[in-house]
């Protein structure tokens, strides 16, 4: 996969690929991205949001805050404009008199592809030094201490070892690891058709209701999966109406969809229907909307029917 990095800083470039070679094909391109004055979070979401206007394929942008307890969190989203005009040695001078010297650098890291997009935040703590680093570095590097060095950031810069090397991009690569899933609902009146589950886990059974779908293979897209997945557990052809959302779990990434009946009659199959027995079972189900509530389902399953319910009846009543 051909992943754009938003960003013209090597820094930032080199620790991503520390992290992500081997994921992805990683491209770095450099342009302007609206600022808006907002939470360093919001700063990140909305540029991602602009980046992605602009190529419309998928991409990440990290942007970086640096909050100084002392200043009420001074700069925060504004840290790259601040460091051009007031530079280390004029934020050394805000700090004129100040005991608590108490900061940390935030990096948020937003990736965005046509699916929706996922944060991944960082902070580095540390303190701010007294007297700026003689030498190269950015304006910040130059004055900030983490908790577990002796001298600024820019000393250690020299050595390899950057602030830019964090935990985003360990999270974002894990998150490019998971499994992906995609989930297709389908409605036959004011009914959901569902997969009813149980399942022995530690000698306990696990009982609830799934939409159905599977796993992403190799060289599909999320929307071929579905219809596939569909066919493969309930025997029936179904086309893709909406895309819902995305949700993210401890191991995998699942895409939900609302479908279209097409053909066919409903009937367990695949290795839903090879591996069913009384510890792994499985069986098709059609729950009429209203007892939604009175079933268990897992993550955010039971929002996903209700929404793909109104797209449903919208269409009916047209």
């Amino acid at each position: 996969m051909k992943l754009f990095f938003v960003t013209g800083n090597p820094h930032k470039i080199k620790a991503a690929k520390k992290y992500l070679d081997g994921l992805v094909e990683l491209q770095s391109i450099q342009f302007d991205l609206k600022e808006i004055q907002a939470p360093s979070r919001i700063v990140a979401i909305r540029k991602a949001q602009d980046a992605f206007k602009r190529l419309g394929v998928p991409l990440i942008v990290v942007d970086s805050s640096f909050r100084i307890k002392a200043l009420k969190d001074f700069p925060d989203a504004y840290a790259h404009y601040v460091e051009e005009t007031l530079k280390d040695d004029g934020i050394l001078k805000l700090m004129d008199g100040e005991k608590n010297r108490t900061a940390s650098y935030v990096d948020t890291l937003v990736y965005i592809d046509k699916y929706g997009y996922q944060v991944f935040e960082s902070e580095t703590k540390g303190k701010i030094s007294e007297e700026s680093f003689k030498g190269e570095g950015e304006p910040f590097d130059k004055i900030f201490i983490r908790d577990k060095d002796q001298y600024p950031v820019a000393y250690y810069d020299n050595l390899g070892d950057t602030i830019y090397e964090n935990s985003t991009y360990f999270d974002f690569s894990n998150f490019l690891k998971k499994r992906r899933v995609s989930r297709g609902i389908t409605f036959f009146g004011d009914k959901v058709l569902l997969l009813h589950r149980k399942r022995k886990e530690k000698n306990k059974y696990l009982e609830y209701y799934a939409i159905p779908g599977g796993g992403i293979e190799k060289d599909e897209t999320p929307e071929m999966a579905v219809i596939r997945e569909v066919k493969e557990e309930t025997s029936i052809d179904v086309s893709l109406k909406e895309y819902l959302g995305m949700e993210t779990y401890d191991t995998g990434v699942c895409y939900y969809f609302y479908t279209e009946y097409k053909s066919g009659e409903i009937e367990l199959g695949g290795e839903e229907k090879e591996n069913n027995n009384p510890d792994n079972f499985y069986e098709t189900s059609l729950i009429k909307i209203e007892d939604l509530k009175k079933i268990t389902t897992l993550g955010i399953a039971r929002d996903m029917i209700l929404k793909a319910y109104e797209h449903y009846k919208n269409n009916q009543d047209k």
